[in-house]
C-alpha cells in the first residue's frame, strides 16, 4: 500500500462528499443502523482508517467514546475542521504501537482493506484490530466486492477482454490485483479465508449499499420520501444471502475469541 497513491487518490476524491451523496448515505446510514444493534451505553470504540470521520462524528454525537487512526494527514485535516475535539491520531492499520491490547469493545475497519492488496497484508491489518479489540468485543471489516468491479469497470469500454490477457482477470472473472494499486476486491469465500486465518467468528455479514452504486441516477431521482424508503429497504435486505455478494461493499462483523 503507497501512500502517495493513496494521498493522490483522497485529495482527488474527498471522502467527506462521498458519503453525503445518495448512494454513499445509503451505506452510510445502513451501516449505522448494524451499528446501533451491537453497542451499548459504555461502549469505547477504535475507528481505524477513519476517513474523515463521519463514523466518528456520528457515534460522538450518539454519546459514545471513539478513538479515531488515520492515515492520510488531509483527511485528518478535514476531519479536525469540521470536530475540533476528537481523539484522531495519525497511523496505519497494520500497525498501531501506540494503541495497547484489547481496549476497545468494538473496532472499525471500514475503509483499509480496501486499499491493502492480497491476504497478507489484510491479515495484518486483521491482526493488529483483532490486537486492540477485547476478548468478545467485535470487530467491523468492510470489503470491496469483485463483482462490482467487474460489472461496473472491467466490462465497460470493452476492457475485460485485454485485463484477462494481461492476467488482471483470470478465468473464473476474479479481479487479481497487482502490487501498487490502489483498490483490491474479494468474493465472499476470500472473506471467509481470511476470517479462519485470523482466527475470528462471525456474528453476521451485511451489504451496507446493495445496488446503491448501480443506481446513482435513479437514486438522485427520487423525491425524499421514495428514498427515505430506499433506504429502509436497504436496511431491511442487507444481511439476505442471496444478495450480500452483489453490492460495492460488504461489512464482516466478526468476533474476537
Amino acid at each position: 500500500m503507497a501512500l502517495s497513491n493513496i494521498e493522490k487518490h483522497y485529495n482527488k476524491h474527498p471522502e467527506d462528499l462521498r458519503l453525503q451523496r445518495r448512494h454513499g448515505m445509503v451505506e452510510f446510514e445502513t451501516t449505522m443502523h448494524h451499528l446501533r444493534r451491537f453497542l451499548h451505553p459504555n461502549s469505547f470504540l477504535l475507528d481505524i482508517g477513519a476517513g474523515t470521520g463521519r463514523y466518528t462524528s456520528a457515534l460522538m454525537a450518539e454519546g459514545y467514546r471513539v478513538k479515531a487512526v488515520e492515515l492520510v494527514r488531509r483527511n485528518i485535516e478535514v476531519f479536525l475542521k469540521r470536530e475540533p475535539t476528537a481523539d484522531v491520531v495519525q497511523g496505519d492499520a497494520r500497525d498501531m504501537p501506540f494503541l495497547t491490547d484489547h481496549q476497545a469493545d468494538v473496532t472499525l475497519l471500514l475503509g483499509p482493506l480496501y486499499h491493502l492488496i492480497g491476504d497478507e497484508e489484510k491479515l495484518k491489518a486483521l491482526h493488529e484490530a483483532r490486537r486492540v479489540t477485547k476478548p468478545g468485543g467485535l470487530i467491523f471489516v468492510a470489503y470491496l466486492m469483485n463483482e462490482y468491479s467487474i460489472l461496473s469497470y472491467c466490462f465497460d469500454d470493452e476492457r475485460i477482454g485485454r485485463l484477462m490477457e494481461q492476467g488482471f482477470v483470470d478465468e473464473t472473472f476474479h479481479v487479481r490485483t497487482p502490487e501498487g494499486e490502489l483498490y483490491d476486491y474479494v468474493r465472499l469465500e476470500d472473506i471467509d479465508r481470511l476470517n479462519q486465518e485470523a482466527q475470528l467468528e462471525r456474528v453476521t455479514i451485511f451489504s451496507p449499499d446493495g445496488a446503491a452504486d448501480y443506481m446513482r441516477t435513479r437514486l438522485n431521482q427520487m423525491s425524499e420520501g421514495t428514498f427515505a424508503r430506499f433506504i429502509d429497504y436497504q436496511k431491511c435486505i442487507s444481511e439476505r444471502p442471496d444478495l450480500i455478494g452483489a453490492g460495492s461493499h460488504v461489512v464482516d462483523v466478526v468476533r474476537v475469541p
